[in-house]
């Protein structure tokens, strides 16, 4: 295994936590800083744990699992979060720092897990679809085979669906020159936005969240289902 240059008791923690999440389905998350992808992970969660104040934003991994309560373990260069979220029960989530990271050794670091990824979330946002470093980043995930799919973020931002169209074309046909695949790349549109405003208007009312215009028109209901 590759060590990365990381010091010993790095390498340690890591392998420790990588050995508590064997059995259980990996998701990991990537994006550059500033995507949208606290905001997307929030509103997957139902609530705002990564930007209020409940749990800091950071430049860790962060490894997130099912807990009654909310319960953080810190280790050098990643953090174990549990939290009251169900669906954490069969997945264990994985957020990394941003593919731009200024920090070599984060991304280093954030790349040792994805050999071990059930799947693979790619957070994109509009404003700058397809940037160099998660050009890059994408490279080194194509080696490991796995399965990506594309979260366009910030649609709320756009005027008209031709916009989205043409967005989406671009991230379509340069993903599909990297990976080599004559297949179309599974890709959600959505806007984070809508959707946590929408699940914190209805918290577990799920008739009438699918009802509101906001959720509705957040696109956020095709990638959960």
């Amino acid at each position: 295994m590759k060590n990365f240059n990381a010091l010993p008791k790095d390498v340690e923690d890591l392998q420790i936590s990588i050995e508590q999440l064997k059995d259980m389905f990996l998701l990991v998350v990537v994006g550059e800083f500033n995507s949208g992808k606290s905001s997307f992970l929030n509103a997957m969660l139902g609530k705002k744990f990564l930007t209020e104040g409940v749990i800091p934003t950071t430049t860790h991994i962060d490894l997130l699992r099912y807990g009654k309560e909310i319960n953080i373990e810190t280790g050098k260069n990643h953090r174990i979060l549990q939290l009251p979220v169900d669906w954490l029960k069969d997945i264990s989530l994985v957020d990394t720092p941003g593919t731009n990271a200024i920090f070599q050794n984060h991304q280093q670091i954030t790349e040792h897990f994805l050999p071990r990824a059930d799947l693979v979330l790619w957070v994109t946002s509009i404003d700058r679809a397809f940037s160099e470093s998660e050009r890059k980043f994408l490279e080194h995930v194509k080696q490991y085979q796995k399965k990506v799919v594309i979260i366009l973020s910030k649609i709320d931002f756009l005027e008209d669906v031709s916009q989205l169209n043409e967005i989406k074309n671009f991230i379509a046909e340069n993903f599909s020159k990297l990976t080599g695949s004559p297949e179309a790349p599974i890709m959600f549109p959505v806007s984070s936005k809508l959707a946590i405003e929408a699940k914190t208007t209805h918290n577990k009312d799920a008739e009438a969240l699918q009802a509101d215009p906001k959720w509705i028109k957040s696109a956020f209901g095709d990638l959960e289902s």
